[in-house]
């Protein structure tokens, strides 16, 4: 068994420094100041109200995590560059390599991504609370900071050892996130549990276990952004499920890209006008249409 993945199901995560190429994380951070931040007009999917609309800035730093930003050209054309700078990074050689050292698989699904300027702080919680793979705690999420995070930013955390816990959910916990994250919370609290913010430096990323426990603490001084691409995989040897409480498959189309089956996400599909869209986009990477 390698490091990587050794340290990776004895914690729940890793760290990887210097992973990411900064000259691809320039080319991506001036695109998205130059076609993205300014452009008011844009009409995007936000992570933090999980609903479409106009973005928001302050001090030069988006205030709205972008929800699956891979896809952000399909219902924004104009971003086209944005978002193919965003899967060269998020797809590139380095990740998959290290997602095949964790998972001894060669090829996986990109089910999820987000993007975040300016930290407005996560609570605890498990990805398997919101999608998971089948088997369970075979999805592997990936934290890569595009620039040297400032602790005054709120910096990402991790609770190492926790992705072998299982949360026994009571009908409304299950209903209500804001109900399973006092459990979890609670739960950190009642086992004494330390929390692991590491210093991270542009181009390092962490690959944790969708069971791992983690978030990101609350910004301290406004002054600081903290750059920072999310995504989700799912080795194709695995289903993608709604999540760990409910196996339902999830069953969503997407493209190929630099080998990586590229999700449309349900919530992309929906808000599409027309299915020209999703073709234009598709072709324009040079990829194909794919069922799950």
């Amino acid at each position: 068994m390698s490091k990587i993945r050794n340290k990776y199901e004895e914690n729940g995560y890793i760290l990887i420094p210097n992973l990411i190429d900064k000259k691809l994380i320039d080319r991506f951070i001036n695109s998205y100041k130059e076609n993205l931040l300014e452009n008011t007009n844009l009409r995007l999917k936000r992570m933090d109200t999980q609903e479409y609309g106009k973005i928001k800035s302050k001090n030069g730093y988006m205030q709205n995590p972008i929800a699956d930003v891979h896809l952000i050209d399909i219902l924004e054309p104009s971003l086209k560059e944005t978002c193919k700078l965003v899967l060269d990074i998020i797809t590139s050689d380095p990740i998959q390599d290290c997602l095949k050292d964790i998972h001894s698989s060669n090829v996986f699904s990109l089910v999820m991504s987000m993007f975040f300027d300016q930290n407005r702080g996560t609570p605890a919680h498990q990805d398997s609370y919101y999608l998971d793979s089948l088997p369970h705690g075979n999805l592997t999420a990936i934290w890569i900071a595009l620039e040297d995070i400032d602790k005054r930013a709120g910096r990402f955390y991790v609770i190492p050892k926790t992705h072998n816990h299982f949360f026994e959910l009571s009908p409304d916990e299950e209903k209500f996130s804001d109900k399973y994250e006092k459990k979890v919370h609670d739960f950190i609290i009642e086992e004494g549990l330390k929390v692991h913010a590491p210093s991270l430096k542009k181009g390092d990323v962490i690959f944790w276990n969708s069971g791992t426990i983690h978030g990101s603490l609350k910004t301290i001084d406004e002054n600081f952004s903290r750059k920072s691409l999310t995504a989700h995989f799912v080795p194709k040897t695995h289903k993608y499920v709604q999540n760990r409480y409910n196996n339902k498959i999830r069953e969503t189309k997407g493209f190929i890209y630099n080998n990586i089956e590229c999700k449309i996400t349900n919530s992309v599909n929906k808000e599409q006008k027309n299915n020209t869209l999703v073709s234009r986009s598709i072709k324009s990477f040079g990829s194909q249409n794919f069922d799950n």
